[in-house]
């Protein structure tokens, strides 16, 4: 139970008035965990003699997965601080016709880059997607269900973080920019197209069980 005692003050934070951390760190927070269970995963595959012949393959989806995991955690203050400022912004007096132009131009930029970490966080949970229909095919079986876990919470990183990206979105006035950002939207794999693959192959597995 320790991990939880480690995992409490930021459930704590999050469940408070402020508005950060939000939804976008909870976001990357999930596709940092379903990083950290195909890492497991490839652990306890890794150095099983009935597993020697895919020990290369669990080797360098276990890298790929650490290096999703760092960056997912990264994600998740990069999400805070960006909203912070979003937030910060918000808060600029507006009495007059000038300090209006400053909170609308402070407030615009901060959207901009509040709307860049939830995009990060969807191509990462896309990658975990991916790691994990692999994963499901050649993993420990014993641990065949923590791979469908870590598909499952891709999608819902992969949906949750979509809707910040979308929320920003709506308030940015730069339409050529906001166009550009659309179109890195549109280029990001939903993870569903390996999410299905994945839980048939868990549920397969369970059935045979």
């Amino acid at each position: 139970m320790g991990g939880m005692e480690q995992v409490r003050p930021f459930l704590d934070e999050l469940a408070s008035s402020s508005p950060v951390p939000g939804g976008g760190s909870v976001a990357a927070v999930s596709a940092a965990m379903g990083a950290a269970l195909l890492v497991m995963v490839c652990n306890l595959t890794v150095g099983r003699k009935r597993f020697s012949e895919v020990q290369d393959r669990a080797e360098t989806l276990r890298d790929e997965a650490e290096r999703l995991l760092a960056r997912a955690t990264e994600l998740a203050d990069e999400d805070a601080e960006a909203y912070a400022r979003v937030a910060e912004a918000m808060t600029l007096p507006r009495s007059s016709d000038a300090e209006k132009g400053v909170r609308r131009e402070r407030l615009q930029v901060a959207l901009k880059g509040a709307a860049v970490p939830p995009l990060e966080t969807m191509r990462v949970a896309s990658e975990v997607a991916r790691l994990s229909a692999d994963l499901v095919t050649f993993g420990n079986p014993s641990a065949i269900t923590d791979v469908g876990t870590a598909s499952l919470l891709a999608s819902a990183a992969y949906n949750a973080a979509r809707l910040n990206v979308l929320i920003n979105l709506d308030a940015i006035q730069d339409g050529a920019w906001s166009t550009r950002l659309r179109d890195n939207l549109g280029d990001i794999p939903d993870p569903e197209r390996w999410n299905s693959q994945v839980q048939s192959g868990v549920q397969g597995a369970v059935g045979r069980g």
